[in-house]
């Protein structure tokens, strides 16, 4: 999507635009699902040099090794996660949750990943793909 979106955090105080939105899906991963409170979260991606926070300043957590999560201090919202080591062959990418954003149903999710991690009794029933692990 060549589109450019703005959004940001449930309270206002931090405002991003993204352009260039390259992939969508949903995430069962254990360590999404804890963060959540949720049995899936939903993700877009697209590249760093995409991504711009126009107002405030994120908070940071790492959480694994090699991806880090921003969120608002201020409302808790979580906003967008990226490489701090990006992968060998790895694009450099931010993901972002596209709720967040002021068109929130513009960019709708094409893939289940982690889906071998998910939620014994979280039910899904759409016909999109479904993949095991993280990478395609």
């Amino acid at each position: 999507m060549n589109d450019t979106f703005q959004g940001g955090c449930y309270c206002g105080d931090v405002r991003f635009e993204v352009s260039d939105i390259f992939d969508a899906g949903y995430c069962h991963c254990s360590v999404c699902r804890r963060l959540s409170g949720a049995p899936a979260i939903v993700w877009a991606s697209a590249p760093t040099r995409s991504f711009r926070l126009t107002q405030g300043s994120p908070s940071m957590f790492r959480s694994s090794e090699n991806w880090e999560r921003y969120f608002c201090s201020t409302c808790g919202c979580g906003l967008f996660g990226r490489y701090s080591l990006a992968p060998t062959g790895q694009q450099d990418f931010v993901s972002f949750n596209p709720y967040i954003l002021d068109n929130s149903e513009a960019v709708r999710p094409t893939v289940h990943i982690w889906y071998d991690s998910k939620a014994s009794y979280f039910d899904v029933t759409d016909d999109l793909p479904h993949f095991p692990e993280g990478t395609r």
